[in-house]
Formats: structure tokens, sequence, C-alpha cells
């Protein structure tokens, strides 16, 4: 992606530009998932289903105590996204594809389900280049030279 950006046409395959412009457009990521590191750094009800051992994870609502705030999680980055499943707050997902049929079909039921989340109405192909732009959206490595520390 960043290769693309700089002006390299063949950094991105066609399914990752296509999945770009779905990002953008008819998929809404971007109303969420904007800036430099792909996140609003806000918090959003997506309906995630609870997976593990609590009964309910209220999320933000610990925190700040408000009812609009229950199930609320902090939109993360999607830098290396392909590198960091599970996926969700709670490890809900296993991979790219289900996060995406998720947010395909509207997110889960839940009474403080955040309005930017809507169908996506997504066509298999449409998925399928979506998922090639996250997958993109992985960059080189960077090299940290570690500091030496006294013994």
């Amino acid at each position: 992606f960043d290769k693309y950006m700089a002006g390299d046409a063949k950094a991105m395959d066609d399914a990752a530009v296509r999945g770009m412009g779905l990002f953008k457009g008819k998929a809404r990521c971007i109303l969420c998932h904007n800036g430099p590191n792909f996140t609003d750094n806000q918090f959003h009800n997506l309906g995630v289903p609870q997976v593990g051992p609590m009964k309910e994870d209220l999320g933000r609502y610990y925190v700040t105590k408000a009812e609009k705030d229950k199930g609320a999680f902090k939109t993360p980055t999607l830098r290396s996204i392909a590198d960091t499943a599970p996926y969700m707050h709670d490890g809900a997902f296993k991979t790219l594809e289900e996060v995406v049929d998720f947010l395909n079909n509207g997110g889960g039921s839940n009474p403080n389900l955040s309005p930017l989340v809507k169908p996506l109405n997504l066509t298999a192909e449409e998925k399928a280049d979506l998922i090639a732009f996250l997958k993109a959206l992985t960059g080189e490595p960077i090299k940290v030279d570690l500091p030496k520390f006294p013994k």
C-alpha cells in the first residue's frame, strides 16, 4: 500500500486496487479506519459476539459508565492486519474472511450498535478484493537497533 501510494503502480495487484476503492466507498471501512494508521482512535460497538470466559464484556463502559458505551471497543489499526489474527477484542473471528462476512451482514445484534455499522451487500468478489487490500496493508518489517544497556 505505501509503495503504491508513493507512485509504484505495480506495488498492489488489481484485486487490492479494487479493494481500496471498496474500502473508501461501498464497504464504508474508511468511516472508522482512516488516517495513516487506519484508525479513528474512537470507540464503536459492532455487536461482536462474546467469546471466552466472560458472560459479557462491556468494553468502554467500564471507563465511562455511560450506557451508550456498553460494548464499544477502540477501533484498531489495520496496519499489518493480516498478521494479527484472531480478530476483534476477544478473538471472536479467526480469519479476515470471517470479519468481512460479519461486517457485510451489518455486524451483530446489539442495542448500542454503532450507527455507522450497516449491511454492506458486498458480493463474493468484492469481499475477496477487500481482503486483498487489507493484506496489502502489511509492509516491510522495520529494523530497529536496540540500545545497549550497561551490565
